[in-house]
């Protein structure tokens, strides 16, 4: 099935991106999902600006009836920076008109704002204590590290009390706390320093002269392969509550199919029209078995249009403006997770694809090309899964980087699971009759 267009999307890109003085073509940083990159990028010499793609902080998780859900997703941020500049550069991911501008940190992923020139306060580092893998027996813990760029309200709304705006800058979680503050620690440095800002870590804080170095922890992590501003903006990936979850934000996600799904509700509904018509007919003629027969198709055709149309009716409400694409939590991971109305992840282990995969049933994670696209695997114990199809491999070699990490936050140490041990045995078991 051909890929739905993302005309649209790249051109609501492209806008945002020259409101920054910037094209498609420009090198972009994305510290989420590259912080062994970003970090080097950052680390270097020289005055050039740099484009980074940071996200903005989110609201609590929601609860719809009986079901529990993430937090409403929003959309990421351009931020342009130059070192030593007194202000920022901060534009949405995208435009998504020519309408009248409604300011970057707006709710709804900041879809419709221009670029404006914000303060830099101070980057902060927070840690937290997070389950391993959610198993009853399991009494680890990891170690979730998050950088935030603090920045000051906009001069429009100085003096009316507006608060400060944080933007996730760089996350790790690690069950060695040193090895998660590390990596964290250093994209933070480096871009306080630039900045000229003070870093904030729970050793205390550093002015901007003061601060060190910050090396990657060993072994360092490779870096993923360059991309564009253009290449970057279509997936992402960041926290969503305790799952970290990669979104593709050119999709509509259900929303895309409402149309679709509507027509053929219509199209059903109207022949099953003609045929109870039929029916009509055929009783008023005393024919009972043409009548009965024709009477079950048109019962089949009226449920299966009024079903098409209900689907069609909660596809129109989605809210959101992107569709997640896998999601990793606490010792497992979920390819096409089910969402609510607001794009919000549904917190059952459970998505359009089945049940949520243990994370130590991983075997690796690879881009196999399929046709005149790239697809990235995850190749698990139950199979291989089609994650992410993109046209471009070194996009699909980004995102495999970035859901290899994701993986390895959320795996369960140690040897094979209960669960894998059975089943080889069970295989064994079934080799040894067939022989």
């Amino acid at each position: 099935m051909p890929e739905p267009s993302t005309a649209a999307f790249d051109a609501g890109v492209a806008h945002s991106l020259r409101s920054l003085g910037a094209d498609g073509s420009a090198p972009a940083l994305d510290p989420l999902g590259d912080p062994a990159g970003a970090a080097r990028a950052l680390s270097a010499a020289g005055g050039a600006p740099l484009l980074l793609r940071v996200a903005p902080e989110l609201g609590a998780p929601q609860r719809d009836k009986e079901a529990a859900f993430g937090p409403v997703p929003r959309d990421p941020v351009w931020l342009r920076i130059e070192r030593g500049a007194s202000a920022v550069q901060l534009a949405p991911l995208r435009f998504a008109g020519a309408g009248p501008a409604r300011g970057a940190g707006g709710a709804g992923g900041a879809g419709e704002a221009a670029a404006e020139a914000r303060d830099p306060v101070r980057v902060e580092v927070i840690a937290a204590q997070r389950p391993c893998c959610g198993a009853a027996s399991c009494t680890r813990e990891r170690t979730y590290v998050a950088a935030w760029l603090a920045l000051a309200a906009p001069a429009s709304s100085a003096g009316r009390g507006a608060a400060e705006q944080r933007l996730l800058v760089a996350e790790a979680q690690d069950l060695e706390a040193a090895r998660a503050e590390a990596l964290v620690e250093a994209v933070a440095a480096p871009l306080a320093a630039a900045l000229r800002v003070p870093l904030e870590t729970a050793r205390g804080t550093e002015s901007p002269d003061a601060i060190a170095p910050r090396p990657l922890p060993e072994p360092a992590p490779e870096p993923a392969p360059a991309l564009s501003a253009a290449a970057l903006s279509r997936f992402a990936i960041r926290s969503e509550g305790e799952l970290f979850v990669l979104r593709d934000h050119a999709s509509q996600g259900p929303r895309g199919s409402a149309t679709r799904n509507a027509l053929i509700g219509g199209l059903l509904l109207l022949v099953a029209l003609a045929l109870w018509i039929q029916v009509m007919r055929s009783v008023a003629a005393g024919d009972s078995g043409i009548a009965i027969g024709v009477g079950s198709g048109a019962a089949l055709l009226s449920l299966a249009g009024y079903a098409f149309l209900g689907v069609a009716r909660f596809s129109s409400r989605y809210a959101a403006r992107s569709a997640p694409v896998a999601s990793f939590g606490p010792g497992r991971f979920v390819v096409a997770p089910w969402v609510s109305r607001t794009g919000a992840i549904d917190l059952r282990p459970e998505g359009r694809l089945g049940a949520a995969i243990s994370a130590g049933e991983v075997h690796g994670v690879q881009v196999q090309p399929r046709g005149d696209r790239f697809a990235v695997e995850i190749d698990t114990d139950h199979g291989p899964i089609d994650a992410l199809l993109t046209g471009r491999e070194d996009v699909a070699r980004y995102w495999r980087d970035a859901m290899d990490r994701a993986v390895a936050s959320v795996r369960h140490p140690g040897g094979p699971s209960a669960r894998q041990r059975l089943r080889a045995r069970s295989q064994t078991q079934q080799a040894a009759a067939a022989g």
